[in-house]
């Protein structure tokens, strides 16, 4: 039977470590919002998630989006939706697995500990998302290394299928017969 003096000491104890891990997580700021300029809808991708895809797309495409503020703005607009648009229209299962990686990687603790990126994707430093992504891209973990892929094709993706992009490698977009097709279905 627990005694009222060991019951104190558990009670102190389990205070301590909630303040401890309480210390590790954090300091209690709101996590900023990406703020999408536009009318579009999200069909799949919760606001962490746009968050967490804007800052990879960020990083990953940094060299390719356009240097002016609001042009770089609406680039990594287009690619959060054209992810939002591809996600959608995954198998179900396929769709689950990428939104329980979303999870993984918007909640905190994972955040920090599996990603090691310390602050929400919005602050965190680009320093902090390129170790990120080379220590998945690297990583002994197959999953992690899965993980790794399955973000960059659809970040990759999102952005070189986007009409933007296309000025800047030369293409004049899909042959007219294939438009022509397109806007008979």
């Amino acid at each position: 039977m627990l005694t009222r003096r060991q019951f104190i000491k558990t009670g102190i104890a389990g205070a301590a470590t909630l303040a401890i891990a309480r210390a590790l997580y954090g300091p209690f700021e709101p996590e900023p919002q990406w703020q999408s300029a536009g009318p579009y809808q999200y069909q799949v991708l919760s606001a962490g998630s746009c968050n967490m895809l804007a800052a990879l797309a960020a990083v990953m495409l940094k060299g390719a989006f356009p240097q002016d503020v609001p042009a770089r703005a609406s680039a990594i607009q287009s690619v959060v939706e054209g992810i939002d648009k591809a996600v959608a229209a995954l198998q179900p299962a396929v769709q689950e697995e990428l939104q329980q990686l979303f999870s993984l990687l918007n909640f905190p603790v994972t955040r920090r500990l599996l990603a090691g990126v310390s602050q929400p994707w919005l602050k965190a430093d680009a320093r902090e998302i390129e170790h990120f992504i080379a220590n998945w891209r690297a990583s002994r973990f197959q999953l992690l290394r899965s993980g790794f892929h399955g973000l960059h094709m659809l970040v990759m993706a999102a952005w070189y299928g986007s009409p933007q992009s296309w000025d800047k490698l030369g293409y004049r977009g899909p042959p007219s017969h294939v438009l022509a097709a397109q806007a008979s279905n």
